[in-house]
């Protein structure tokens, strides 16, 4: 009996995996669809054959296969004590990183699939250069999906704008336990508050393959955006001018990917009746390697921003990062992962005023990540080195232990 009780459990198992993996066997490459938060390959999630005398699995009732997935990101930060500015260092603690929770399904017959999924920790902050903030609930991913053939689908709603290959990984991709300083900026209580160069999600239509094209171990994928442009979860669009991103990819096999990207956008701020277009044109270009255990990335990303309203002159963004890791596969199923992050960022690297030139940052980090080959479970600790300019120069390195849970 406990015997027969282990096989069906197994079987069971089995059957879930491969739901799932049907439900996520077609999508964009975003790094958060239910097979890569999960890590399920579908040709290793197939049911098993029922024994002689014993019942067949039950097969899945009506055209839909659904999948629920999500994961927990937690831990503790300590970033350096500034004596000089009273934002910097004085609100080391734990903190809650992400809280996600989505569904996904594929439609068997026509080639349909869907995701949505919320983030149960979205930091709100309420003004900058201040700890003062609450951790809210908001809509991710809302899209819906058509395959009609492999090599061409069109998906709209919310979801990723395909970009910057480092916005396209999911957080239990990442090397390190954040992304480079060029990515997701300089947060608050990290040192002068500054938002990096990241389209993150946008509202819209994409044209996409459901896999890279080719053959041979060489493989070719795109991504067509038309988006509104001023972010998510927003009801409107902010002027009626679309923007645009187009980005190409070349890959062998799963051992070397090579991605340049652009994106247009027309953007109008302020509040009526002082409203300033302002329009952004950004290029970016990366490389991801991997052999054996090794992996090394490079990225370099610029944003250039004119003013046409006010006439003055134009802004230009540089950012760019390199690193390297290398996982060790330890006793018990342990992988280790050792490595290194250096990450510039000029968000003034032309225009402003006299004096902006010390807004540029270096940031070298130094991580190891921690994961086992079965259990759903992975760890960070990294600690960073920040360099800044005079007068702006800050005493605010940083140490992170971040742990991450997935379901």
């Amino acid at each position: 009996m406990p015997a027969r009780r282990a096989r069906r459990a197994a079987r069971s198992l089995a059957l879930s995996l491969s739901l799932c993996a049907l439900a996520s066997s077609a999508h964009a490459r975003d790094g958060e669809s239910l097979e890569e938060v999960k890590g399920i390959k579908p040709d290793e999630a197939k049911p098993d054959e029922a024994k002689p005398g014993e019942a067949k699995p039950e097969a899945p009732k009506g055209p839909w296969d659904l999948g629920v997935y999500g994961f927990v990101r937690m831990g503790y930060e300590n970033v350096q004590r500034d004596e000089r500015y009273d934002f910097v260092g004085r609100n080391s603690g734990f903190l809650l990183d992400g809280a996600r929770v989505g569904v996904q399904g594929r439609n068997r017959e026509y080639g349909l699939t869907f995701r949505v999924s919320a983030e149960g920790a979205a930091d709100q902050i309420s003004s900058p250069n201040t700890p003062l903030g609450t951790l809210d609930v908001r809509l991710r991913d809302a899209f819906g999906r058509f395959d009609p053939v492999p090599w061409f689908g069109i998906q709209a709603g919310q979801f990723k704008a395909p970009f910057q290959d480092a916005e396209l990984r999911g957080a239990q991709n990442l090397m390190f336990a954040t992304r480079a300083v060029g990515v997701e900026g300089v947060r608050v209580g990290r040192g002068i508050q500054q938002s990096g160069i990241a389209l993150a999600r946008q509202l819209g239509v994409m044209l996409s393959p459901d896999k890279p094209i080719g053959a041979g171990g060489f493989g070719f994928a795109y991504y067509a955006m038309l988006m509104n442009g001023n972010g998510a979860n927003q009801l409107l669009d902010d002027n009626g001018r679309l923007g645009i991103v187009g980005r190409i990819e070349g890959n062998y096999e799963k051992y070397a990917r090579v991605g340049v990207a652009l994106f247009r956008n027309d953007r109008t701020v302020g509040a009526p009746p002082n409203l300033y277009f302002e329009e952004d044109l950004g290029l970016t270009g990366d490389v991801d390697v991997q052999i054996a255990g090794l992996e090394v990335f490079g990225s370099v990303t610029r944003l250039r921003t004119v003013f046409p309203t006010v006439g003055v002159s134009e802004r230009i963004q540089l950012a760019f990062q390199g690193q390297a890791a290398y996982r060790f596969d330890l006793p018990a199923r342990i992988q280790l992962s050792p490595g290194y992050r250096y990450a510039h960022f000029h968000p003034w690297e032309k225009g402003g005023e006299d004096g902006f030139d010390t807004f540029q940052v270096d940031y070298h980090t130094f991580g190891v990540k921690v994961g086992h080959a079965t259990l759903p479970l992975l760890a960070w600790l990294n600690y960073t080195v920040t360099v800044e300019r005079e007068p702006r120069q800050l005493d605010n390195n940083r140490l992170q232990l971040i742990g991450q849970l997935t379901f």
